[in-house]
């Protein structure tokens, strides 16, 4: 009887604490759609905290939907389909405890010929970071400088995953880029690449601590 007794309590915690923790998280909800408003199912989503940087995964389901139950926070929102042309949400939703924030639903244009420039983001020891953020741009080469020639503007921005990869697909031009890694605690790197029609270009980053100021 006794340990029916102390097992029944330990039930009783147990559910109280699960009930507890669920409360103190929201629901984040979205869908993706392609660019004709079918349903995308397999996209990659990631949601990065604001506060720590934490960075968390899921795909979207047959019907181009996809969930999570995150801490209260502000988050980054990143969404990556093979064949399509992805991004970084960079509006901030809010997650709140014991709601559910909706996302406006994505759509996808479907990728034609694409460049790529795909790579990682590493420590100095190696250790590939999360949450690193890459800001593309165009910028024009010397022929183009020389010759003045008006380019198309091309600005892209891209979360890293938790195995700090980052993905750009590019239209499939002869073009230069600039890349610049930045995150919280490093010093930031920026790398300038030139990219051939349909080129695949790998790309790797390696950070550097910022040196913490020393107190007079």
């Amino acid at each position: 009887m006794k340990i029916r007794f102390i097992a029944s309590i330990l039930l009783v915690l147990y559910c109280f604490t699960a009930a507890i923790a669920q409360q103190k998280t929201g629901a984040l909800k979205g869908r993706v759609e392609d660019a004709k408003g079918k349903p995308l199912a397999g996209a990659e989503v990631r949601v990065m905290a604001s506060r720590d940087r934490s960075i968390k995964e899921t795909r979207t389901d047959q019907s181009g939907n996809y969930s999570f139950d995150l801490e209260p926070d502000h988050y980054t929102i990143s969404i990556d389909a093979e064949g399509y042309q992805g991004g970084t949400l960079l509006q901030m939703w809010q997650v709140e405890e014991g709601a559910e924030t909706k996302v406006k639903t994505v759509q996808l244009p479907k990728g034609k010929k694409t460049s790529l420039i795909r790579g990682a983001v590493f420590d100095a020891g190696g250790l590939s970071l999360a949450g690193v953020r890459i800001k593309l741009i165009r910028i024009p080469t010397e022929e183009e400088q020389k010759d003045k020639k008006k380019i198309e503007s091309i600005s892209r921005d891209y979360i890293t995953n938790s195995r700090g990869e980052f993905a750009f697909r590019l239209p499939s031009l002869r073009a230069r880029y600039q890349l610049t890694a930045s995150l919280a605690g490093y010093k930031p790197e920026t790398k300038t690449v030139d990219v051939g029609e349909s080129e695949a270009v790998p790309l790797a980053f390696s950070l550097e601590p910022e040196k913490k100021k020393q107190d007079k």
